[in-house]
């Protein structure tokens, strides 16, 4: 499978990519009207509203580039209400963090690596991450449930906002207490020979010391992200060997 690295892009617009049914969004025709049948007394008065347009003839771009994590600005918390059931149900994943060949992300590697489908249009990276759109997702790192993914943001999560902190999450270092608490010691051993492994050839990599991503073992590709099945509003996150 090819993919097409990735480089710079101007494209930054937060855009709804949701692919739906015409026949659904679209208004009834104006000859129903007549046969619309009189108001209910006491109805409610329901205030219209416009729905964008889609954009048309945009401009094909050829490359996309992600920030570089230490030019990302963090946005300050915000309040985050738990969605109802009902609303949980109806959130869609973007294609690009769904489970599914769709890009290619290291996670060993810097940001400006991940690599899109050569049919996928760079500019998706700025869509929104789920819609309806959302200010907080928690993703659940099943095989180090100690170290949670939290992503923010108060005008809506973009896929960029997730792709930038889970590669921020996983590339830290662990600190000593933190090895403690990945007993038994074989977890830590398996880390540490990852770590080995992956520092060899590189002195800078190997005085950073062990990080978060290194007890993933060999998983280092980021393969999508699917809901968690305890009917919470986390994210479970997947990794794999290969692409």
């Amino acid at each position: 499978m090819h993919y097409r690295m990735g480089s710079s892009s101007s494209s930054h617009s937060h855009k709804s990519w949701g692919s739906t049914s015409s026949d659904r969004w679209s208004a009834s025709p104006a000859s129903s009207a007549s046969q619309v049948p009189p108001p209910t007394p006491n109805t409610p008065h329901l205030h219209p509203v416009s729905l964008p347009t889609p954009i048309t003839n945009a401009p094909h771009l050829h490359t996309v580039s992600l920030p570089h994590p230490n030019a990302h600005l963090h946005q300050p918390p915000v309040p985050h209400q738990h969605s109802s059931t009902t609303h949980s149900s109806m959130i869609v994943l973007h294609p690009l963090l769904s489970r599914g060949p769709n890009i290619m992300f290291n996670i060993t590697r810097d940001l400006a690596c991940i690599q899109l489908r050569p049919d996928c249009p760079p500019n998706r990276i700025w869509e929104f991450a789920v819609q309806p759109t959302v200010s907080r997702m928690t993703i659940i790192i099943s095989e180090l449930p100690a170290w949670i993914i939290e992503v923010m943001n108060p005008h809506g999560i973009t896929v960029n906002d997730v792709l930038h902190k889970i590669w921020e999450t996983l590339n830290r270092g662990v600190a000593s207490h933190e090895m403690q608490m990945h007993r038994p010691s074989h977890a830590v051993n398996a880390a540490v020979e990852s770590f080995r492994a992956r520092s060899r050839a590189d002195q800078r990599e190997h005085a950073l010391g062990v990080k978060r991503l290194d007890f993933l073992g060999p998983r280092i590709f980021f393969v999508g992200l699917s809901r968690a099945r305890d009917g919470s509003d986390s994210w479970n996150i997947h990794f794999s060997q290969n692409v």
